[in-house]
């Protein structure tokens, strides 16, 4: 009995020293991860900054190469005047009419400030126009 008692004696003692070192080692362990964690959120940060300067480059190429303001201006009255052709109701016409008379190119521009191709414009257009038809 007495040997028995003194076995786990000395296993309890041998598992209250262990305890603690292994708080420590997991201490480390986290510290170390959270290390590592700060190390890719700045690596991280520097990629999405990197990204978000090429994507800006790529926009501003694009609007190097967008329709000026007079090119919109004389394709939008052409395209009107094609819908008030192909639609000879007096209804439509008139909104059409009215569209046209209140088209700006700077607010339309501004909205839309990207138009680089034909199919650009006619999508953009046809979005604009079908409530009048």
């Amino acid at each position: 009995m007495v040997n028995s008692v003194s076995g786990v004696n000395s296993a309890t003692a041998s598992n209250a020293v262990n305890p603690t070192k292994d708080a420590e080692k997991i201490k480390k362990q986290e510290e170390e991860k959270l290390a590592k964690e700060a190390k890719t959120e700045s690596t991280d940060k520097t990629d999405k900054e990197a990204k978000t300067d090429k994507t800006n480059t790529n926009k501003t190429e694009k609007s190097s190469y967008a329709f000026d303001r007079v090119t919109i201006q004389n394709k939008v009255k052409e395209y009107i005047e094609k819908l008030k052709k192909e639609h000879d109701y007096p209804y439509v016409q008139s909104e059409l009419t009215k569209y046209l008379d209140l088209f700006k190119v700077d607010d339309f521009m501004k909205k839309y400030p990207n138009i680089t191709t034909d199919a650009d414009f006619r999508t953009i257009m046809y979005n604009e126009t079908i409530k009048y038809l």
